[in-house]
């Protein structure tokens, strides 16, 4: 599935480059930082699960359930704990364990970001929710007002009843967030009252806010912005013990109502069913990681859940994904009793990148199931040593006269708040240091006899003969009438591994550590790669990955005027441009060079702006400037960023006119021009010191070959390579480059978004960080398009969705005609599943068009003249895109490691009927094979 993966089976460590290419390649990957909770809190890289050193035989298997997948492991500096970590990894069964190279700072170093704080991917997502979906929210304030003032209101807690129960907004109902679609017409008896979600913080009242928006429920619903903390920073009082919950019963009717509006949530997000059978099929195979989740109450799970599952209630799920789901790119399946929570759990998983499905049979019917209960069993018992246990009575006599040496593992926060007076304060990675030459008898004190059997693998045989285990039942101690020593500066910071300072304190009374904590959730969104920003972005616009249609037609349309208005832009021809004033023009002109004003028809025109904004928004790219062709595109794109002595590295499957602007204009001004496979097989070693730019054409012209668009882009990305990509098959409606990684989109707009062959356009669409660059160009060399051809593309791209939709469905109709005859060796379609890149378009791409070329067999002995002479409704004519059909003879050239002979025909089905195609190229083969 990534054609530019290298050989990797010898390798122990990977490069931070290396890293960044293969969490966006698209295949399952663990990226596991193995510190302890303090030092991961404090800076760890975005994607990373936490499963800390002391706990790792414990969780991992929970984390990443196939011993297959690939697994990275990292500490602070590289080496160290990261080394055992791998090893012990390796020798629990994972068969691809490797270390980050140099560690958390090498990434840095390398130019990625480090995050602090927990729970950051789900937490990122959140403030990208409110800030595309614009979720209703709600001021401490105001709330306040409503309520002193007597005006009707509900408060939902959506967090766990246990964080609900330390505090909460006075009248709050604890109602998680996985609760609130299945329980809200319960807790909520009428349609009108105001409804405010709250959390501690912002991430939580956001999805659930937005949760009962998306469901369509009649309510106001708001956000309460910044949660408990914006509470109390508003000097409110918060209430503390309170055990108010949802009720526990159901009204049927309302189920039946909240089970319709969570199905129909989960099928906008393209959420599927699948049942038990389908679930084993899963389970056996050993290719992909598969997580089976239960997404109900901790309490409904411990009474009866497939054996197996996890119990992940929905809204903690959501929140924090990675406690629960250790494998990025891995299949996840949800379940419930009801059939609401795990659809519209589902739902967000979904906007948050996840493969997610829902169980469609029963609950009782999935745990009848015997042969997948065996093969869902929980991972058998670790092999530790054994250590006994001793009471607390026992260990108080033995200390009086016998010298032990006691390691307490208990979190560092309970150690000094009570210990044994001579115990040393320890964690797993820190403990051979602590025991180092210890030679007396040693007593392990921890929660779990687990934590503590895999502290003692640090020891010595010899050490581990004598060694003893106390549960840290602290209160039977005390009981005992057996002293405790408590000291404030029992350990330094420094020491206190497993304690996340970071904004620690916020709940504690510390104004300025929730004022810090607030501001470093606001401020998540701005530290993302854009790969991860435009990635979420897509996935929660769901009116442009499910309902393009309705963007081409309500996108870029004259703003609405008093009085009645046109339904399309005007054609606005002009050249001079009029100003009241010497000093208006004045400022116009010294601002044009970075808003787009109008200030003179070689700057472009209003017809122009309302195209190039209609493309941006089907690119979701930033800006766009438009160009007399496609050609003149790709041409000017080129001269925008590179300059004598960069490289520019193409794909050899690229648009022949493109490879001689190459070779004809660049070359000759020092720009080095050299080609890569167009599959992007191995493209790294094609890399040069001096590459400035990647072209890529995916799928390439003619074969249709695909290239891994997103592995690509994070290896350009860590090397500061331009990656430009030309979208004209995928015409920004089937395939999105920007929001894979790429820099900059070209188009020919000719083609698909003009659609009517009678119209030439090119297109530039970039990211903001690449604009200035072709901005600047284009209106130095004043290049513009006339408003009457922007107005012929734009009118054509309002069709553009039902067009493309008919030339596929005829397309994929003839490529599978095609494949059943004698005369034809293989047809190249993408839809077709023998396709060498159908799985990456059916990753990447929402559908197929009216292309395909198709190669004759050898023994028909073709006449290609005799063949397209007989066709009278395919044209025979350059181009493609248009209503009307055309065939082409294809040249295409040598492919690296392709099957390249011929003879080759490109056919653009247009939208004739099929059957009437098809007997077309039926007179063709007629005519055209001599027998």
């Amino acid at each position: 599935m990534n054609p530019i993966e290298s050989d990797v089976t010898r390798m122990t460590t990977v490069s931070p480059l290396q890293l960044k290419q293969w969490l966006f390649d698209g295949n399952e990957i663990a990226l596991f930082d193995v510190r302890e909770h303090g030092q991961y809190g404090a800076a760890h890289l975005f994607h990373a699960i936490p499963l800390p050193y002391s706990r790792l035989e414990i969780e991992v298997r929970r984390l990443a359930p196939n011993p297959k997948v690939r697994t990275v492991v990292y500490d602070s500096e590289g080496g160290g704990v990261s080394s055992k970590a791998a090893q012990h990894l390796r020798e629990l069964g994972y068969q691809q364990v490797y270390q980050l190279s140099g560690g958390s700072r090498a990434w840095y170093k390398a130019g990625n970001e480090l995050f602090a704080g927990v729970h950051v991917p789900s937490k990122a997502f959140g403030e990208l929710v409110e800030q595309v979906r614009h979720t209703p929210h709600i001021t401490a304030e105001r709330l306040s007002t409503w309520q002193r003032e007597g005006e009707p209101v509900v408060v939902l807690d959506g967090r766990p009843f246990d964080e609900y129960h330390k505090m909460n907004i006075p009248g709050g109902i604890c109602c998680p967030n996985g609760e609130l679609g299945y329980r809200i017409h319960d807790v909520v008896s009428d349609s009108s009252t105001p409804i405010v979600i709250n959390c501690a913080g912002r991430t939580r009242s956001i999805i659930g806010a937005q949760t009962l928006v998306d469901l369509g429920i009649e309510n106001p619903v708001y956000a309460l912005e910044n949660g408990t903390q914006g509470w109390y920073l508003a000097d409110l009082e918060l209430e503390h013990g309170s055990n108010k919950r949802y009720p526990e019963t159901i009204t049927p009717k309302q189920a039946d109502e909240q089970r319709k509006a969570a199905w129909a949530l989960a099928s906008r997000h393209g959420v599927s069913l699948i049942n038990t059978a389908k679930l084993a099929e899963w389970v056996s195979d050993q290719q992909r990681t598969l997580f089976v989740c239960d997404v109900r109450s901790p309490e409904e799970f411990a009474a009866a859940s497939i054996p197996g599952a996890q119990s992940t209630p929905g809204g903690q799920l959501i929140q924090a994904t990675d406690l629960y789901i250790g494998v990025r790119g891995a299949r996840i399946v949800l379940f419930d009793d009801d059939g609401v929570r795990a659809p519209i759990v589902a739902a967000w998983l979904r906007q948050m990148g996840r493969e997610v499905y829902v169980l469609s049979d029963s609950l009782a019917d999935a745990i009848a199931e015997v042969e997948l209960n065996k093969a869902l069993a929980v991972p058998g018992a670790l092999n530790l040593p054994e250590l006994p246990s001793i009471a607390p009575s026992t260990l108080a006599a033995r200390l009086i006269n016998e010298d032990i040496a006691l390691i307490d593992l208990r979190p560092s926060g309970e150690f000094i708040g009570g210990h044994i007076a001579g115990a040393l304060w320890s964690t797993r990675p820190l403990v051979p240091d602590t025991i180092a030459g210890e030679t007396r008898p040693i007593v392990l004190i921890s929660h779990e006899r687990s934590v503590a059997s895999l502290t003692a693998l640090e020891f010595t045989a010899h050490q581990i003969q004598s060694m003893q285990w106390m549960s840290d039942d602290i209160k039977e101690w005390r009981e005992a009438g057996l002293p405790l020593t408590r000291l404030s500066d029992a350990l330094t910071d420094e020491q206190r591994i497993d304690f996340l300072f970071f904004a620690h304190d916020r709940h504690a009374g510390n104004k300025a550590a929730a004022r810090q904590y607030l501001d470093w959730e606001v401020g998540l969104l701005d530290q993302l790669d854009p790969l991860d920003l435009n990635r979420f972005r897509s996935a929660i616009q769901p009116q442009l990955r499910h309902d393009p249609s309705t963007l081409l037609v309500h996108s870029a349309r004259p703003e609405p005027k008093a009085g009645g208005y046109a339904v399309n832009h005007s054609v606005s021809r002009l050249s001079t441009v009029l100003f009241d004033s010497a000093d208006e023009m004045q400022s116009v002109r010294s601002r044009r060079d970075n808003e787009r004003l109008l200030s003179y028809g070689a700057r472009g025109n209003p017809t122009a702006f309302a195209l190039e904004d209609l493309v941006s928004e089907l690119e979701g790219g930033y800006r766009t400037k438009l160009f007399s062709t496609g050609l003149a595109a790709i041409t000017h794109m080129f001269m925008a960023y590179l300059r004598p002595g960069d490289h520019l590295l193409i794909t050899e499957g690229t648009y022949a006119p493109a490879r001689r602007v190459a070779q004809q204009l660049l070359a000759p001004f020092g720009i080095e021009v050299s080609y890569f496979p167009a599959d992007g097989r191995d493209i790294e070693r094609h890399l040069r010191d001096n590459t400035r730019m990647v072209y890529a054409e995916v799928p390439s012209s003619l074969l249709f070959e695909f290239a891994d668009l997103p592995a690509i882009a994070a290896l350009c990305r860590g090397k500061s390579i331009l990656l430009a990509v030309d979208n004209t098959w995928g015409s920004g409606y089937l395939y999105r480059p920007l929001t894979l990684g790429a820099d900059i989109s070209v188009m020919a707009l000719t083609k698909y978004i003009a659609g009517h062959s009678d119209v030439l356009m090119g297109s530039v669409c970039t990211t903001e960080q690449a604009w200035s660059a072709l901005s600047q160009l284009s209106d130095t060399v004043g290049a513009t398009v006339s408003p009457d051809d922007a107005y012929l593309v734009l009118r054509g791209a309002r069709t553009l969705a039902p067009r493309l939709e008919t030339h596929q469905r005829h397309g994929l109709e003839i490529a599978r005609w095609l494949a059943t005859r004698p005369e034809v060796a293989r047809v190249y379609h993408p839809a077709l599943s023998e396709h060498p890149g159908h799985e990456l378009w059916k990753r990447d791409f929402s559908g197929a068009n009216g292309l395909l070329t198709f190669a004759f067999a050898e023994a028909a002995n073709i006449d290609l003249n005799a063949f397209i002479g007989a066709l009278q409704l395919f044209g025979l004519g350059a181009s493609w895109g248009g209503f009307e059909s055309l065939v082409s003879i294809a040249d295409v050239g040598e492919r690296e490691g392709s099957d390249t002979a011929g003879p080759f025909l490109r056919l653009h089905i247009g939208l004739e009927s099929p059957a009437a195609l098809i007997d077309d190229l039926i007179q063709g083969f007629m005519a055209g094979i001599r027998y």
